[in-house]
């Protein structure tokens, strides 16, 4: 059975990716934070949006009368 690291190690090298555990580049998590706060917001607009409209189109439904007899 093949190594699973060097399996690992020849797909890197096949693909041509370097993942280098070591460094810091890429994403950290205070920018993950950040732009989860940042969808959460949007979302929280998005509902409110969404909200305002349903409420306004349910206030403005007709209330049917009663026939005259």
């Amino acid at each position: 059975m093949p190594d699973p690291t060097l399996v690992f190690d020849y797909l890197c090298a096949r693909f041509g990716v370097d993942l280098d555990f070591s460094d810091e580049r890429g994403m950290t998590t205070t920018e993950v934070a950040v732009i989860t706060f940042l969808l959460v917001g949007a979302a929280i607009v998005v509902l409110g949006i969404i909200y305002t409209a349903a409420k306004g189109n349910a206030d403005n439904i007709p209330t049917p009368e009663q026939p005259a007899g």
